[in-house]
């Protein structure tokens, strides 16, 4: 016998393997959010097992993605089902969109690359991730968005107390390779404007005994807490979410981040 061969480790038990990649995947979500002028900046996700598929991400590249410490990117993303393939793929595409955001182009240049790595990732397998992709300016009061296969962000105009849904065109990331994605802009927004970006685990969520959809709720809790910060915007919709399963496992992921023009 070889005097340096080596003895293998024993192998970890599938639910410790499990255990070990849901706490990377954990490790992944932004444990605070970055400071740039004009805007505040908050999120969560809740995973409704040990995997999840939904995650949120922050860029903040100066001279690169975002002009300058003014602006930042923001990513909420849902890959498709539950466990650990939609795992691997979320931590494929966060990956994928951090390695491209560090270059030069526009939110679609980003998002069609992308979604063109995914596909090569994806083509006989059937997986794909939606996105909401978006580019916050605070003191020019701006955001840019590209939207693929995901539900539109919802921005509070607290002056005129009503929401607008910040729709756009564009398929699901991993379906087709030819895919081309639209940047979507909105100028001149007020102070105290609100952002709402969420996965549709939260939108579908049902709250309080009169069984509200999750977005309903989400729209009078902004109402409720558009003059505080976005933090606290963002916990009050996490307090709502834990009290509407009073205990009980949650049927999807759910994801929010709050966006505050101050």
């Amino acid at each position: 016998m070889n005097g340096n061969t080596k003895t293998p480790e024993p192998a970890l038990p599938e639910h410790a393997c499990v255990q070990v990649a849901a706490e990377l995947e954990r490790q992944l979500l932004p444990k605070t959010a970055p400071l740039i002028g004009g805007a505040e900046v908050a999120g969560w996700s809740i995973y409704s097992s040990k995997l999840g598929g939904d995650f949120f991400d922050y860029h903040v590249f100066e001279g690169v993605c975002c002009p300058s410490s003014r602006s930042m990117r923001i990513v909420v993303g849902d890959a498709a089902d539950h466990g650990l393939c939609s795992a691997l793929l979320m931590t494929t595409t966060r990956a994928y969109l951090r390695a491209r955001a560090m270059q030069a182009g526009t939110l679609a240049q980003v998002i069609d690359d992308v979604n063109r790595l995914l596909c090569m990732d994806t083509a006989s397998a059937g997986h794909f991730v939606t996105a909401f992709f978006a580019l916050i300016d605070g003191p020019e009061r701006k955001i840019a968005w590209v939207r693929a296969g995901h539900d539109p962000a919802l921005l509070y105009d607290p002056a005129k107390d009503m929401f607008e849904p910040l729709n756009g065109s564009g398929i699901a990331l991993g379906v087709d390779p030819h895919a081309r994605y639209t940047m979507n802009t909105r100028s001149g927004l007020p102070k105290g404007a609100v952002v709402s970006i969420a996965t549709d685990g939260l939108w579908e969520t049902r709250f309080g005994n009169d069984g509200a959809s999750g977005m309903d709720a989400v729209r009078e809790l902004v109402r409720q807490h558009h003059h505080e910060s976005a933090a606290s915007i963002a916990d009050a919709v996490k307090k709502a979410t834990h009290d509407s399963y009073r205990g009980s496992k949650a049927e999807d992921d759910m994801t929010f981040v709050a966006v505050k023009y101050v």
